[in-house]
């Protein structure tokens, strides 16, 4: 089996070093054949050019650099479009959810699901979720708008692990059209839509500091997003 991982960055010259090397070594141990694509979204560092001196340590490694920004969305769209996997997901170029979330949760698509997402809400006993009191309170607010107007059934529709079976991408992220930290919520929608299997689960997850996100203002925005994917897709 082949497995796709998509790592969307803009100005990530100092933190996507250190989680492709992380990247990198989780797949020169797993039994899958792993090709990893790098899409770097109009950064204005060197993030293209620190990702691309992997290339010669894992020759599976693609980088895609787009001339300007559009934002996280459109990045994993351009990086799904290109891949070739049998399972296709994307990851934080935070290194927020380590690699090895990957094999842990593949055998959900042998019992029939079409989609894996990682949850930072949901517990087993073998996860660990470190986060800011602050992001704690914004998500809970998040996550109950979402499922009262949106999305039923899904408790964390934003965590930035997601996995796809490869033959249904194409059909799904064709029909995408947010380009922002929005697209999550459109996909979801979408996917619950087309009645595909979604199968939540938990994931372990540490804030990384210098994110990009800025939680009032761009939860503000999604809610925004909500009312446009009810008009566009309702």
């Amino acid at each position: 089996m082949k497995i796709s991982i998509i790592i969307p960055a803009k100005d990530e010259e100092k933190r996507l070093p250190v989680f492709l090397k992380t990247v990198i070594d989780h797949c020169r141990r797993a039994s899958h054949t792993y090709e990893i694509i790098v899409v770097d979204d109009g950064s204005r560092d060197k993030t293209a050019r620190v990702a691309s001196s992997f290339q010669k340590e894992f020759p599976g490694l693609k980088v895609m650099s787009l001339e300007r920004n559009h934002g996280k969305g459109y990045a994993v769209k351009q990086g799904f479009l290109e891949c070739q996997g049998d399972i296709v997901l994307f990851m934080d170029a935070d290194g927020s959810t380590p690699p090895r979330e990957i094999e842990r949760h593949l055998g959900y698509f042998d019992e029939g699901y079409d989609i894996v997402i990682g949850s930072r809400v949901l517990r087993d006993g073998q996860s660990q979720v470190n986060t800011k009191a602050y992001r704690k309170w914004i998500g809970a607010v998040f996550n109950f708008l979402v499922s009262s107007m949106l999305i039923k059934g899904i408790k964390d529709t934003q965590c930035g692990f997601k996995m796809f079976r490869g033959g249904l991408v194409r059909e799904l992220f064709g029909k995408l059209r947010l380009e922002g930290y929005g697209f999550d919520l459109e996909l979801l929608y979408l996917a619950q839509q087309m009645n595909l299997r979604i199968k939540e689960v938990p994931v372990n997850w540490t804030h990384v500091e210098g994110s990009k996100v800025n939680l009032f203002k761009d939860s503000l925005q999604m809610f925004l997003n909500i009312i446009q994917i009810r008009n566009w897709h309702g």
